[in-house]
C-alpha cells in the first residue's frame, strides 16, 4: 500500500498543474437590475463592478446576472476596465476597457466549490464583453447569495492569462435597493408559473 501511494505522489509531480492565483478585492458595489413591462416584471438581476487595486492599474471588473421572462437560462455578462494606478489615485478615472473581452467567465459562493459557468458563451453587443448562458438555477442561487451579501469568488478568463486570477469579494444593497429586487425575484416566478399553466 505505501508503495502505491508513493507511486501515485510521484505520477501526480510529473502533471501540469493549472495556478490559480486569490486575491481580495479592494472594493465590490453592487446595483440591482429591473425590468418591467405593462404586464409585471420581466427581468431581474444584479449588477457587480468589483476593484482590484494593482500597484500600476485598477482593473474594475464589470459583470451582471439576469433572469429573464421566456427564457430557460440565466444570462451573465462579463468584461472589465483599467485605469491607471497614478491617475486612480488623484480621483480621476479614465477607464479603458480591456481588448479583446474574455473568454469565459464563473462565480461561485466562496465557501462551495461548485460555480456557475456559462453553457455557451456569445459576444455581447458592448466591446470587451462577453454574453453567457448559464443554468437558470444555478443563476437565482448566484443572485440570491449576492443579494444576502454572501461572499463570492469569480474569474474572468482571458486569452492572454496563463492562469485565472480569482477575486474574492463580498458586497451589499441597501434596504431600500434590496427590497425591490426581492419583489422582482418573486413576481417574475409567479408570472413565470402563470405562463406555464395557461400554457397546458
Amino acid at each position: 500500500m505505501k508503495k502505491l501511494l508513493l507511486l501515485l505522489l510521484a505520477s501526480t509531480l510529473t502533471l501540469p498543474v493549472e495556478a490559480q492565483v486569490v486575491v481580495q478585492a479592494a472594493t465590490a458595489k453592487l446595483q440591482p437590475q429591473i425590468g418591467r413591462d405593462a404586464d409585471g416584471y420581466t427581468t431581474c438581476g444584479i449588477r457587480a463592478i468589483v476593484l482590484d487595486l494593482k500597484p500600476d492599474v485598477v482593473e474594475a471588473y464589470d459583470f451582471s446576472l439576469n433572469l429573464r421572462l421566456g427564457m430557460t437560462t440565466g444570462t451573465l455578462k462579463a468584461g472589465k476596465l483599467q485605469t491607471p494606478a497614478a491617475t486612480f489615485r488623484k480621483q480621476q478615472f479614465e477607464q479603458k476597457v480591456v481588448l479583446p473581452g474574455p473568454t469565459n467567465f464563473w462565480i461561485a459562493k466562496e465557501s462551495e466549490g461548485k460555480a456557475l459557468i456559462p453553457i455557451k458563451v456569445l459576444a455581447a453587443d458592448s466591446p470587451g464583453y462577453i454574453l453567457g448562458l448559464a443554468d437558470f438555477i444555478g443563476t437565482w442561487s448566484v443572485v440570491v447569495a449576492m443579494l444576502g451579501g454572501e461572499r463570492m469568488q469569480f474569474a474572468t478568463r482571458y486569452k492572454s492569462q496563463p492562469y485565472d486570477t480569482v477575486v474574492s469579494f463580498s458586497g451589499a444593497l441597501s434596504t431600500e435597493e434590496a427590497k425591490p429586487l426581492m419583489a422582482c425575484l418573486g413576481g417574475l416566478i409567479d408570472r413565470m408559473q402563470e405562463k406555464a399553466g395557461s400554457a397546458n
